[in-house]
């Protein structure tokens, strides 16, 4: 989905877009931000106060986060509704919305199981966002890609009519619609993303491919820091050097490439296989 549609459907079901610009200036620390969505460097380079701030979560199945101050919480790759829908539910339940019926059929200990997103962590974000002056969710620009991103950007919507909740997308474009509400729908099939598992980041400086990734990932593949490797995702195979990144954890590893490609979804699962 293009970011333009999915900013419409964001708007035209209760979402307000803070801009960048306009939250920046604000530079409230009293506030709980929640970074959903996105490259956890890519917050960090356009929102620079993050790194000092507290009250400050990340949410991504990357297990990727320099900065110590902020706290991640994993889930499964490809997830998002489903963890976006378990954070409605517990930041709206209270509310008097018209979507009331929809929260209440979420089996809320089902789908935490399902995703590997804790009812505990659940809390904790939510917990923070109650005793802030007011919860800020920023969302990146993977979220566009994702198979279920109309009703992604519908739950958004929702979350938005939170008056304490605070909605800014990271590269947001002007938007103007007219408020049509739409019903939810119920929750997709959650996809299977068992297996050696690549975030796929764009950097137009690079020369050659790279694919950065822990050593257990790297086990699993049977490849080693150094190694010539080729790669085959998303119905292509290209060469890339692999790099062992001890800051990476778990299975899902990072594939830098230099050249802007539409392959859908950020994170796809891959095969590796040693050249040299």
């Amino acid at each position: 989905m293009e970011k333009q549609e999915f900013l419409e459907i964001y708007c035209k079901n209760g979402g307000i877009i803070t801009p960048l610009e306009s939250y920046l200036k604000k530079d409230d620390k009293t506030q709980s931000i929640l970074l959903f969505g996105g490259f956890i460097q890519e917050f960090l380079e356009k929102i620079p106060h993050l790194k000092n701030q507290n009250n400050v979560f990340l949410l991504s199945p990357l297990n990727f986060n320099p900065a110590p101050n902020i706290r991640q919480f994993l889930y499964e790759v490809g997830c998002e509704e489903v963890v976006l829908a378990l954070l409605a539910e517990s930041l709206l339940k209270q509310d008097d919305i018209q979507e009331k019926q929809w929260i209440k059929d979420l089996d809320v200990g089902y789908l935490a199981s399902e995703v590997n997103f804790s009812e505990e962590e659940i809390m904790a974000i939510s917990q923070s966002f109650v005793e802030s002056t007011k919860g800020v969710l920023i969302i990146g620009k993977d979220i566009y890609g994702h198979k279920r991103a109309s009703n992604i950007a519908k739950i958004l919507g929702l979350l938005a009519k939170n008056p304490k909740i605070e909605i800014v997308f990271l590269d947001e474009v002007w938007v103007q619609a007219v408020e049509q509400i739409e019903e939810i729908a119920k929750l997709g099939e959650i996809d299977n993303f068992d297996g050696l598992v690549a975030y796929v980041h764009f950097d137009e400086g690079l020369e050659y491919p790279i694919l950065q990734a822990s050593r257990q990932f790297a086990l699993v593949g049977k490849i080693a820091n150094g190694d010539t490797i080729e790669i085959e995702f998303a119905n292509q195979k290209i060469k890339a050097n692999f790099c062992e990144q001890q800051e990476i954890k778990g299975m899902v590893g990072i594939l830098w490439l230099s050249k802007q490609e539409d392959i859908g979804f950020c994170y796809q699962k891959i095969r590796v296989n040693r050249i040299s």
